[in-house]
């Protein structure tokens, strides 16, 4: 039997390596990430954005939804500017809900051009061949009160949260795609 020097174990080692890399699931990289979340629009059902007072103010003088009541100030308590079909024909699906949570939110439903704002982290999927990755994300919305993207709300614990970023899955098929928001 002969025995094989370092040097020829060596060589032989960054061969499989080569071999294995072009045969596995290439880059996962943020740069990938922000491209498959821009590239072209998604379909959100139900997610929730965060809007500012500002942008609460301009769908009333815009005709987006009602003047809601004011709040009194008691702890708990809040108020709803219900939509109008203008505010509809943007892809609003509910009222906008204040004094809930720290900020304004207001449900979406429909397909929306997103922008990667912050790639937190990522992480092994739960299944072969996925990633899960922590990302504040904008979505455009094509309206002069939202000149920027507005935040989508994360999910903690079943529940959607302004304190927590969404969780978007890949997965690895002919490269990385975009398969789903993780709740």
């Amino acid at each position: 039997m002969q025995t094989l020097g370092f040097s020829t174990v060596a060589a032989l080692a960054a061969a499989l390596a080569l071999i294995s890399t072009g045969c596995g699931q290439g880059d996962f990289n943020y740069g990938k990430i922000g491209h498959l979340v821009e590239g072209s629009p998604i379909r959100l059902d139900a997610e929730y954005v965060m809007l500012n007072q500002g942008q609460v103010d301009c769908g009333v003088q815009e005709d987006l939804w009602d003047q809601p009541p004011p709040l009194k100030g008691v702890q708990g308590e809040r108020a709803i500017a219900h939509l109008t079909d203008k505010g509809r024909n943007l892809k609003f699906s509910d009222d906008v809900t204040i004094g809930e949570l720290r900020q304004p939110f207001a449900q979406v439903r429909g397909d929306f051009s997103l922008q990667a704002i912050d790639i937190q982290s990522d992480r092994d999927g739960p299944q072969p061949g996925t990633k899960l990755v922590d990302i504040r994300i904008g979505v455009k919305i094509d309206h002069t009160c939202f000149p920027n993207p507005v935040l989508l709300m994360g999910v903690r614990k079943g529940n959607f949260t302004q304190d927590y970023v969404p969780v978007l899955m890949f997965r690895f098929g002919n490269g990385w795609e975009f398969e789903k928001f993780v709740h």
